[in-house]
């Protein structure tokens, strides 16, 4: 399945040059753009073919959503990764098309998705698992697997 990928690198956090902190601006967002952002970014790619999900997702979307505000909090450092069309329609909202590096397609048949227990282990979810699943529709792209019941609500 052909996906259009857009590469992001967002600068360092600068009120000034109109950049702000991801974790703070992302902060107040709704559950189905929570679970927008959670099914829709991903890490740069490692493996031909396969995707990674850029987070650890738990039924707790609120849960899941404070590990990915960790991940994307760009206070400190620049911060990169992989976002589809559902999780950049979200960005768009805060950051500058200067923070998109460049855009591919690309032919993706695996999705590699860690799913994680509900409890901390340091400041990230503890990862208790991760599958390895075909990919044939936009659907199963954008629907954590496991979690395609509880996150349905």
């Amino acid at each position: 399945m052909m996906v259009h990928l857009y590469d992001y690198a967002v600068p360092i956090a600068d009120p000034a040059a109109h950049v702000p902190n991801l974790r703070e601006a992302l902060g107040e967002l709704g559950a189905e753009d929570r679970k927008a952002l959670l099914s829709g970014l991903f890490r740069p790619e490692r493996m031909p073919g396969t995707m990674e999900r850029l987070s650890t997702l738990v039924a707790d979307v609120d849960a899941s959503f404070a590990d990915l505000l960790a991940l994307l909090d760009n206070g400190t450092r620049v911060r990169k990764f992989v976002a589809i069309d559902e999780a950049k329609t979200i960005l768009d909202r805060y950051l500058t098309p200067a923070a998109i590096e460049g855009t591919h397609d690309w032919d993706v048949a695996r999705l590699h998705e860690p799913y994680g227990d509900g409890s901390y282990h340091g400041k990230l979810l503890k990862r208790v698992r991760k599958q390895l699943r075909s990919v044939s529709t936009r659907e199963a792209l954008t629907t954590p697997f496991l979690l395609r019941r509880e996150w349905r609500a």
